[in-house]
């Protein structure tokens, strides 16, 4: 009997060690991130005896893996969003400005025009509306040069959270080997090894949206076109690269092979930081540039247009008044060496009918290749395609735009961006007031061109974009009901962070009330069993000292 109360005992004391350890071990962790709660399950002892003790069965986590899959989803989502709203509310800020925004500067222009169209003849009304033109002017190239700015980092942030990526995939493919062999040699479960796997998943989940798969113990992890990031004890990496198309741009690739990287369609990368910063790019930043480079280029052109009809204070045809860049045309990597192409802009035209100048100009991107024979232009903006036939010279005109393609082989193609990089080379071509081409004729209170001048303020110059504040104000409300709508679903998206962050703490996260209790109870626990020891000890030297 004193030998089973001892066995007993020691059993109890054993359980109770182990308890107080696991007990322990949860309350020293309570603030490790992804560290989950763990419980020790206890049975009854080995053997046939109804009194053979008790014994440790498992010390286990806990954790719901579908609600953990579902926080982690959550938190890619909240990720993509942060990352877009924060970069959103810098341009609605930028352009939104009541005080330094273009809308006053342009208001300046336009009313320094009207003070040439009072008087003509005074040089100070003409230095004042040179003045207000460099201010203009200034103001476009500086934000032309703050969204080139945030085009730059976006693309060094791509090769930054790509690396984290990688990093995070090596890491989850290292942690699936050290788990098979650790419950290979011991056959038990390496709780600390699960915990910060779990927790490389969920810091891969926040960098980009990834499937995730478990079999036979191992995570398989793959992007949702289902190409593979880990698969077993294997990673394999993402790329960032210069887009063979777009030479301004950092795409991303996978490669499947060491020296074979597979190109990926951007919306193959949803969710997390990279799926936000691709988003931003693509549907705010890119057509932000696009639509203010096509507010400068159509204010030139038409600018220019009026402005040549007119005379100077000299006498002289009046000359541009602001100057231009031609737009950006980008070679594809795979070009033939002597391919070229040459894009500028069509003049500014008078419609029949109308008494203003316009252009023709969208915000879209295109791509012009040559297949079969024939050049086919698409839009990057709506997927259309369209054939152009170049005429007796060689030309071929779309929408403002003048192409003059020479060498071009089957498979060859050209990216180009009329008005991505335009409002950066916004400049003023006069620096003498007398240069202002304000009349018809030579008479210096000759007021007529600088009227018709004056007129573009309130024509539809830009053709279906309407007049210049229209084209600025459409640019104003778009980054502004965009930065609203990710504002909105942000909100609502952290909401159901929370919500699931705080059922995913009440099945895994450590309560220290609760633990504190526990301590409690298992030091009781551990102080019975050590006093059955005790008694067993007692019972023990009696029967050894009977005679």
């Amino acid at each position: 009997m004193a030998s089973s109360m001892l066995s007993i005992g020691v059993s109890g004391l054993q359980a109770a060690q182990t308890a107080l350890a696991t007990n322990s071990n949860n309350i020293a962790n309570v603030y490790t991130p992804g560290y989950s709660r763990e419980t020790v399950e206890l049975s009854g002892g080995p053997g046939a005896s109804p009194v053979s003790g008790v014994s440790v069965s498992s010390i286990s986590r806990q954790t719901d893996a579908y609600l953990s899959a579902q926080l982690d989803s959550a938190l890619s989502a909240s990720a993509a969003l942060e990352t877009r709203e924060a970069n959103l509310s810098q341009i609605d800020n930028l352009l939104a400005d009541e005080e330094a925004g273009l809308a006053p500067l342009m208001q300046q222009f336009f009313a320094a025009i009207e003070g040439v169209a009072s008087q003509p003849g005074d040089p100070a009304a003409r230095e004042s509306m040179l003045g207000t033109a460099e201010s203009l002017a200034g103001q476009l190239n500086a934000f032309a040069g703050y969204l080139d700015e945030m085009d730059a980092g976006v693309n060094a942030r791509i090769g930054d959270v790509v690396g984290d990526i990688n990093n995070a995939t090596t890491q989850i493919a290292s942690l699936n080997e050290q788990i098979s062999m650790t419950r290979a040699r011991t056959g038990e479960e390496p709780l600390g090894l699960l915990d910060q796997r779990d927790q490389a998943v969920t810091e891969l989940q926040s960098l980009v949206g990834v499937d995730v798969q478990e079999q036979d113990g191992r995570l398989s992890i793959s992007l949702g076109n289902g190409q593979l990031l880990v698969n077993g004890s294997d990673s394999h990496d993402l790329v960032a690269v210069v887009d063979p198309q777009d030479a301004s741009r950092v795409v991303v690739n996978y490669s499947a092979a060491p020296g074979m990287p597979m190109s990926l369609e951007e919306g193959q990368l949803e969710g997390g930081t990279l799926g936000g910063l691709l988003g931003f790019r693509e549907e705010s930043l890119a057509p932000a540039q696009n639509q203010l480079g096509q507010l400068a280029a159509g204010l030139a052109l038409t600018f220019n247009a009026q402005h040549g009809d007119g005379i100077d204070a000299n006498g002289d045809a009046g000359g541009d008044f602001f100057t231009l860049g031609t737009p950006e045309v980008l070679p594809a990597s795979g070009n033939t060496l002597d391919a070229a192409l040459e894009v500028e802009f069509a003049p500014a035209t008078l419609k029949e009918g109308e008494d203003f100048y316009s252009v023709a100009l969208t915000g879209d991107d295109y791509r012009l290749s040559l297949e079969g024979g024939e050049y086919r232009l698409e839009n990057l903006g709506n997927g259309t395609v369209e054939s152009l036939s170049p005429d007796s010279e060689g030309l071929m005109q779309h929408e403002g735009l003048i192409l003059s393609a020479t060498n071009m082989q089957e498979g060859d193609s050209f990216t180009i961006q009329p008005t991505r990089q335009i409002a950066a080379t916004f400049g003023v071509a006069i620096d003498d007031g007398a240069d202002i081409a304000a009349g018809e004729s030579s008479g210096s209170l000759d007021n007529r061109n600088i009227l018709a001048l004056q007129q573009l303020q309130s024509s539809d110059a830009l053709g279906s974009a309407g007049s210049f504040n229209d084209q600025y104000a459409s640019l104003v409300s778009q980054v502004g009901n965009q930065t609203r709508l990710v504002q909105v679903n942000l909100e609502a998206q952290q909401s159901l962070t929370e919500q699931l962050t705080a059922a995913e703490q009440s099945v895994s996260g450590v309560n220290l009330d609760e633990e504190a209790a526990d301590l409690i109870r298992y030091q009781q626990f551990y102080q019975a069993n050590a006093q059955v020891i005790q008694t067993a000890a007692t019972v023990l030297d009696t029967l050894l000292n009977i005679r």
